[in-house]
């Protein structure tokens, strides 16, 4: 069987998840997006003053049985060989996004995130792994900031096969985003056959969903694009300063969204996701690596996995602001627990997800291979109990030599490219390297191999081309 941790038992998941409905029959969530309040109420919500929907409980039970579980989610792949699917756990990597610096990997500098920063590090995330899904780890700072998602969705589509998650702004976002995917995929038909990108959907906690949010996650839902959906809210500031109050309130946003995405269109994906996470009293900080963020992303996954969807939490963040011992607790600590529910967890950035250094992405890539062996099925039969091995080796022997350990070590034995598990002498001998500097030279390494095109050049133009039209036209300063 797997190893599992629970932080809520199966009566405090049903409470909460009651607690939830009382909140959205009763207080309700600001939808202010006028198309969103017409499907509510012609569904038979109540709309109180001028944006607050209180969503009835049939409601969001037939939301929840609508929409697609587990085992029929796939976020495609450009090439099908990266199609990631929930049918069994196997916990992931995505690319965070939007962080807006980076730490040069020449200089050692920290700098603003350029479109090159960019293409290398979605290049560099195609190639490992451990990584499921590429997205933008970095927003161009020296493009159009109204723009820069277009700008972002351009260069990632450009630079990676796997399966894409990124920021949409409104109706436009989402409709140029799959203009953009269609001329990859060879044409419009062929993409929403296989839609590649998924859109982020935030909620403005406490209790609410800006415009644009609302009417990207219609637009696509509308095309079955998937969505990932999540609700932010933080201890003590946009959520009580209870763990369990904090619970029921992003549950309850998260519940509100699905609704609306189902009375849009039955069916479309839906996966459950959540930045719900603590500040710290002392510095006014939000925290992305403390022992709350920790909890609460175990205890949301539960809460998604009660309703038996796909789930994203966004694990290895960390508040360190560069690689050392402090990022290395954090990515262990709440990457793993996180894993024992989640199926894709956001990684690789610092500094509360605002700083991205190159050989982290190495550094994560590695630990979540430690942590998916960790937490691989533990198989206890005739061939692993070994009886017949041990009774041929007997007592004083050694199995070393023997078929049994041959033909199993590979398997049962983790072998890192990264961390560094020689004697003292040898680490010497290899350089002395801290793992940060071990990273940098693969790093190195990739950023200075040839990089083939991933499409025809006349096709990267036109994807160019939807960017810059969206900046001419005004696009996102709406």
């Amino acid at each position: 069987m797997k190893p599992q941790v629970q932080f809520l038992s199966q009566d405090e998941i049903s409470r909460i998840h009651q607690a939830s409905l009382r909140i959205l029959r009763e207080t309700g969530m600001r939808f202010p997006a006028e198309e969103a309040l017409d499907i509510f109420r012609s569904a038979g919500a109540e709309i109180v003053g001028q944006d607050t929907v209180r969503i009835p409980e049939h409601l969001v039970a037939s939301a929840i049985e609508s929409a697609p579980k587990r085992g029929d989610v796939v976020l495609y792949g450009r090439d099908r060989g990266h199609d990631v699917n929930f049918r069994s756990h196997q916990p992931s990597l995505a690319c965070m996004t939007m962080a807006t610096s980076v730490i040069d990997p020449y200089t050692g500098r920290k700098r603003p995130a350029t479109d090159e920063d960019l293409a290398r590090l979605t290049r560099m995330a195609d190639q490992l792994a451990c990584i499921a899904v590429n997205g933008g780890p970095v927003t161009p700072q020296e493009v159009p900031g109204a723009t820069n998602d277009w700008y972002t969705w351009a260069t990632t589509i450009k630079n990676t096969t796997k399966h894409i998650t990124g920021g949409v702004y409104g109706y436009r976002g989402v409709l140029d985003a799959i203009e953009m995917g269609a001329l990859a995929a060879g044409g419009k038909a062929a993409f929403l056959e296989r839609p590649f990108i998924s859109g982020w959907v935030l909620t403005l906690p406490p209790l609410g969903c800006d415009t644009a949010s609302t009417e990207a996650m219609i637009e696509m839902n509308r095309h079955k694009i998937p969505i990932m959906l999540s609700s932010g809210p933080i201890l003590g500031t946009t959520a009580p300063v209870t763990i369990a109050g904090c619970l029921a309130q992003a549950h309850a946003e998260i519940l509100a969204c699905i609704t609306l995405s189902q009375l849009v269109n039955p069916g479309a994906p839906v996966v459950y996701t959540s930045f719900a996470r603590g500040m710290n009293m002392k510095t006014s900080n939000i925290s992305m690596g403390g022992p709350e963020f920790a909890v609460l992303k175990a205890a949301m996954s539960q809460l998604g996995l009660s309703l038996d969807l796909p789930i994203r939490m966004p694990a290895m963040l960390r508040d360190a602001k560069v690689l050392d011992a402090q990022a290395g607790f954090e990515t262990g600590v709440v990457g793993t627990l996180s894993s024992f529910a989640a199926d894709i967890m956001d990684a690789m950035q610092l500094d509360t997800d605002l700083v991205v250094d190159y050989p982290d992405m190495i550094f994560c890539n590695d630990c979540m291979a430690f942590i998916r062996h960790a937490l691989r099925d533990l198989v206890v039969d005739d061939d692993t109990l070994a009886l017949e091995c041990i009774d041929e080796i007997g007592p004083g022997g050694n199995f070393l030599g023997h078929q049994h350990t041959f033909k199993n070590f590979r398997k049962e034995l983790w072998h890192s490219d990264l961390f560094d598990h020689n004697n003292w002498e040898r680490w010497e001998q290899m350089g002395a390297k801290d793992i940060r500097a071990a990273a940098m030279d693969k790093v190195h390494a990739m950023l200075e191999a040839p990089a083939e095109p991933l499409l025809p050049a006349d096709v990267e133009a036109s994807i160019d081309d939807i960017a810059r039209k969206a900046t001419a036209d005004g696009a996102g300063s709406e």
